[in-house]
């Protein structure tokens, strides 16, 4: 028996022994008091058969004695577990409520909320597996205080070890009681390391959600507000709750997966339309500039310096020219993107390149450059052309985003969980509008009169192909930061029995 059940297993017997007492006491002790206190009213009355009154008394009062016991008992009882019993009904209604949620935040946050509102816990939250990330991340809180915020936990902690192995859910009580049996082994350090955090965060209870072996969620809950210990009833339920829960996180990250998938395949859809259109635009238009552009070259060769006018009007023939053809090879390069040359790269040499390449417009829109990368920054496999296109983009947009003002731009790198490297170019310039934050990885989106829109999905499409992801945040007034995250590098295993 658990100690919460025996604590109120204790005060309901306690309780009931107490209400034995007092109906027995009055029982026997009330006849008793009616002999000796009114011992000569009932001799008046009644003579010589005095002795009817107590004994009909005592009767009638062990009769009804069961039937007062059994009432009060099944009050108290009531009393005692009705909170419990209430919130038990209202986690059932939930359970069974949250397969038909299709987003996976709105399923979070409602476990979440519903878990602590009805129980009265002093924190909740719930841990969602990322399967690209490779660990656990704090996706929904209530009382955030109690935990930190973007809490990640790797899948190779001891806690998430303690939770594969046991596949139940975990109760501080029951580890601190395996701890103290203190029995050197490999399972007794992980449960302390458990232990250990789950005491850190004032937590009570773990509640794993498993879906064929697989750990995908788990929920974090702190101490009741009644101070009132976890009961086997509670178990009970919270292992009701975390199946349910398995079955609708799995239904709405397969909705989410749809979701994508159908945007992907919309996508794909206009890409291989709009590859048709860029190969007959690349002909028809890449020639008549080239001529147009010699032509001027030309004559700005023949008659330069006779007239400056004549001279300013060739000049921008010439840079526009290039500008439309710069535009059909950006076109060209999205719509049909060339074969990939992935090799073990050192990303602050081709931060360092892509600085000094956009040197020139850094100075003249008077821009403050920081730039942080950390000295063991480990390798990435990538193409140094198409990352160095990366970077330049984003310096470039950043810069230009400030404007003539000029601001401060920071490009920082580090490692980020040993798997990854990220990689943050911010700006203070005015941000992004909220309402164009969702479209600005589209293809022709731009905010800007001469843009052609088609940097940031060329970008997004680079950083894909290398096997990472690229998201943006921004307050309007306060600039914004994309941040891009990379797979490190790792050599291939030797294979065994390879020959040396």
């Amino acid at each position: 028996m658990r100690v919460a059940d025996l604590w109120h297993f204790n005060r309901l017997r306690v309780t009931k022994i107490a209400l034995v007492v007092g109906l027995y006491t009055a029982v026997i002790g009330l006849p008793i008091l009616l002999t000796h206190v009114g011992f000569t009213w009932l001799t008046q009355m009644l003579a010589g058969r005095w002795w009817i009154a107590p004994v009909g008394l005592f009767a009638v009062l062990a009769a009804a004695a069961p039937i007062i016991y059994l009432a009060f008992t099944s009050r108290i009882e009531s009393q005692l577990l009705k909170d419990q019993r209430r919130y038990h009904r209202t986690l059932i209604a939930a359970s069974s409520g949250m397969t038909r949620i299709k987003d996976i935040q709105t399923l979070c946050r409602l476990i979440v909320h519903v878990v602590n509102r009805t129980v009265q816990l002093t924190y909740t939250g719930l841990f969602l597996y990322e399967p690209k990330e490779q660990h656990y991340t704090l996706r929904a809180v209530r009382h955030k205080s109690m935990l930190p915020e973007q809490l990640t936990i790797e899948v190779a902690d001891p806690l998430i070890e303690v939770l594969q192995e046991g596949k139940d859910l975990i109760l501080i009580d029951e580890l601190q009681a395996e701890v103290d049996a203190k029995h050197p082994d490999e399972r007794t350090r992980k449960i302390a390391w458990a232990y250990s955090w789950m005491r850190k965060l004032e937590a009570r209870m773990i509640v794993p959600s498993f879906s064929n072996d697989r750990l995908l969620a788990f929920l974090v809950l702190g101490a009741k507000r009644s101070h009132e210990r976890y009961t086997t009833d509670d178990i009970a339920i919270f292992s009701g709750l975390a199946n349910q829960g398995a079955l609708a996180i799995e239904n709405a990250m397969y909705f989410e997966e749809l979701r994508n998938n159908e945007a992907y395949m919309i996508q794909s859809e206009k890409l291989a339309s709009l590859g048709q259109l860029a190969s007959g635009m690349a002909h028809e238009i890449h020639n008549p500039l080239t001529i147009i552009s010699g032509e001027a070259q030309l004559y700005l060769e023949r008659f330069k310096g006779k007239d400056p006018n004549v001279d300013g009007v060739l000049k921008s023939i010439i840079e526009e020219c290039q500008r439309a053809a710069d535009i059909t090879r950006r076109i060209l390069r999205f719509a049909k993107p060339a074969p990939q040359d992935l090799v073990p790269l050192d990303l602050k040499a081709t931060i360092e390149e892509s600085l000094t390449l956009a040197g020139y417009q850094v100075r003249m829109e008077k821009i403050q450059s920081e730039v942080a990368v950390q000295p063991t920054l480990p390798k990435v496999r990538g193409n140094q052309n198409q990352l160095q296109e990366v970077l330049l983009n984003l310096i470039l947009n950043a810069c230009q985003a400030m404007g003539e003002k000029g601001g401060r731009l920071q490009v920082r790198a580090e490692a980020s969980n040993g798997a990854y490297v990220q990689l943050q170019v911010a700006d203070n310039g005015p941000g992004i509008p909220t309402n164009k934050l969702l479209k600005i990885f589209d293809p022709f989106f731009t905010t800007k009169q001469t843009g052609t829109g088609l940097g940031l999905f060329v970008t997004q499409r680079i950083v894909k192909a290398h096997g990472g992801t690229i998201e943006v945040s921004s307050t309007e007034g306060q600039g914004a930061c994309f941040t891009i995250r990379l797979p490190v590098y790792r050599e291939a295993p030797v294979a065994a029995g390879a020959s040396h």
